[in-house]
């Protein structure tokens, strides 16, 4: 009998416990083929969901956060302690019914080259969520929320609607609801830029996985995912996303559409 894969898994949390309660039970009930560590980090919410958490789910590790820095600071607390050979990132919305990571895992077994993978995302009626695979230029994200008639032709190319996605294909940017990485790569990258509060991290860290690895989306399974998109119903929100969009695009260069890429700069 071979040796099982050990494999880690991250839920942030603030004010979520509902939701991460239901994640945690259905990675529990779902994952039998790796060896788990599930972690619950929370970024100092104040309904006691480390404590419920911990009461009705022993086995999960539990971080108390000081203060909530955001998304991937969240995520960046357990990397003292990580000892696993592929470690996911899990939105508290997000939700199994099968073994998801068992077959991720094996899958960048086999592949080497690959330091990120994310499976098919789906709304919970089952239908599968647009997300975007490559590199975000201005234009798509404009296109995504006006003029879209006007920009379709950028958000297209951003959602890669030409692709026939019914195998693995390499991708350019992972979505950050779920994905799994290799944990030393994890690591060799100091995690998240802390610098994104929420929105944008996940393409920054794509870009600088992919500067040594290839990030790949696998058609073969898939979770649920609720994507509530909070930047829609909340002014707040809204001016972190736009905030988000200039430390991302001041980091990495402003293009407002592909023709930079067909250049030669394809990072």
């Amino acid at each position: 009998m071979s040796e099982r894969i050990p494999v880690s898994a991250t839920i942030v949390t603030y004010h979520s416990y509902d939701k991460a309660r239901q994640a945690v039970e259905s990675i529990l009930k779902h994952t039998k083929g790796v060896d788990l560590t599930l972690y619950v980090v929370d970024n100092a919410s104040k309904d006691g969901t480390l404590e419920k958490i911990k009461e009705e789910f022993p086995s999960v590790v539990t971080i108390q956060n000081p203060r909530n820095g955001g998304f991937g600071y969240g995520h960046n607390a357990v990397l003292p302690v990580l000892t696993s050979k592929y470690h996911a990132f899990v939105n508290p919305d997000i939700l199994f019914d099968r073994d998801v990571l068992t077959e991720l895992a094996q899958y960048m077994e086999a592949h080497e080259d690959v330091g990120q993978v994310t499976p098919e995302i789906r709304f919970p009626n089952g239908e599968i969520q647009r997300i975007g695979r490559r590199t975000p230029v201005y234009g798509a994200l404009v296109g995504r929320h006006i003029f879209e008639k006007k920009l379709k032709p950028i958000v297209d190319e951003y959602l890669m609607m030409d692709t026939d996605f019914s195998e693995p294909t390499e991708i350019e940017n992972v979505t950050g609801c779920f994905s799994l990485i290799r944990t030393d790569l994890f690591k060799q990258l100091k995690g998240y830029d802390e610098r994104f509060f929420l929105y944008f991290e996940d393409f920054d860290i794509s870009r600088r996985v992919r500067l040594t690895h290839r990030a790949v989306y696998y058609p073969h399974t898939y979770v649920f995912h609720a994507w509530e998109r909070e930047y829609n119903h909340s002014f707040k929100y809204l001016l972190i996303l736009v905030w988000s969009s200039f430390l991302y695009f001041g980091k990495w260069g402003f293009h407002w559409d592909y023709s930079y890429q067909k250049k030669g700069k394809n990072k």
